[in-house]
């Protein structure tokens, strides 16, 4: 009984920590193809200063993704 108890909540414990990794991609995706449009729409607008600061944020996110 014990067992199947101990059992049930480090299946609980994986799906939580799954839910998890599975949520954090998803935003970090919204979050790129975002920037990659606002990325686009400067440099439609030819705005440097917008292109380099969405530029840095891209880097910035892909940077955490390798570490």
């Amino acid at each position: 009984m014990f067992i199947d108890a101990y059992m049930q909540m480090r299946y609980e414990q994986a799906r939580g920590v799954l839910a998890e990794v599975i949520l954090e991609n998803a935003i970090k995706r919204f979050r790129e193809k975002r920037i990659r449009m606002l990325i686009d729409q400067a440099l439609d607008q030819r705005d440097a200063k917008a292109f380099y600061r969405y530029s840095a944020e891209l880097a910035g996110i892909r940077k955490d993704e390798i570490e």
